[in-house]
């Protein structure tokens, strides 16, 4: 098997991955600097093993396979069985969805999910890859990854998915090193309007964020009495999950109600 064709369908899949509404050929090998030809051929080959599939003509997205073969590989590390009691219980406790995001190499997936049975909720795919730069989970992992950090900041162009999302290089530096000093990530319809997304670390034993607490609603019902202590509740069950994975004291970032609201009052969320 040739490498170098290996290496281009990773990419491809990876490029897909981030691209959950699909992608045109053109615009692929255009982002990705394949030549069309040797793109199609590809393509072609793993729509035929499942890992692609077509959604129109020249228009492409991750398949069924691949979406299994992500949450196998999650887990293979056993994460989501450590994390679903405390994501149930805080499910029940909050009354909305929750989710386990976990890094998938340069990007952030949605591994794990318990629904709360609001009339009104937001659903996120599980396997669905979100934008490091859009997210609450996204924004989350690169501020305490360096190198997903340097990835989104030296960016070539970072999308506009809705006129709040952070596309400035300056003040997107600015939100990541915010989020590392209150421990929690705040996405106020950067990705979806109308929608706040809510995510808090989880640390393993090597001291690492790979993984995340998170929630997303209606930000009619994430209002500024009811934010804190949603997010105190998510940063107690990381910090619970954290512990499972054997982190270490003092490494993991927990907040109380009081200072999530002081956090809120500081960065404008609070109105």
């Amino acid at each position: 098997m040739n490498p170098a064709r290996i290496d281009r369908a990773l990419a491809i899949l990876g490029y897909l991955a981030e691209h959950q509404e699909g992608s045109t050929l053109k615009r692929l090998c255009e982002d990705l600097s394949l030549p069309m030809s040797s793109a199609h051929d590809l393509l072609q080959t793993l729509v035929g093993l499942d890992t692609v599939k077509m959604l129109g003509p020249r228009t492409y997205a991750l398949g069924p396979r691949a979406v299994v073969l992500a949450l196998s590989i999650v887990d293979s590390v056993d994460l989501r069985h450590v994390s679903q009691p405390y994501l149930a219980e805080l499910c029940e406790e909050i009354n909305e969805n929750t989710y386990l995001a976990v890094r998938s190499g340069a990007g952030v997936v949605y591994a794990d999910r318990h629904e709360a049975g609001q009339t009104l909720s937001v659903v996120m795919k599980l396997g669905g890859q979100r934008p490091l730069h859009g997210s609450s989970v996204g924004k989350l992992m690169a501020a305490y990854n360096e190198e997903l950090e340097q990835r989104v900041l030296r960016a070539a162009q970072l999308e506009q998915f809705t006129p709040r999302t952070l596309v400035d290089r300056v003040q997107l530096r600015e939100e990541l090193a915010s989020i590392r000093a209150r421990s929690y990530s705040v996405s106020d319809g950067e990705s979806v309007e109308g929608i706040l997304g809510l995510a808090t670390p989880i640390v393993d034993a090597a001291g690492a964020v790979n993984a995340a607490v998170h929630v997303s609603a209606p930000r009619g019902r994430l209002s500024a009495d009811r934010l804190p202590f949603v997010v105190a509740a998510m940063s107690r069950a990381a910090a619970q999950i954290s512990r499972q994975l054997g982190a270490a004291d003092g490494t993991v970032p927990s907040r109380e109600i009081d200072e999530v609201r002081d956090f809120e009052q500081r960065r404008g969320g609070t109105e």
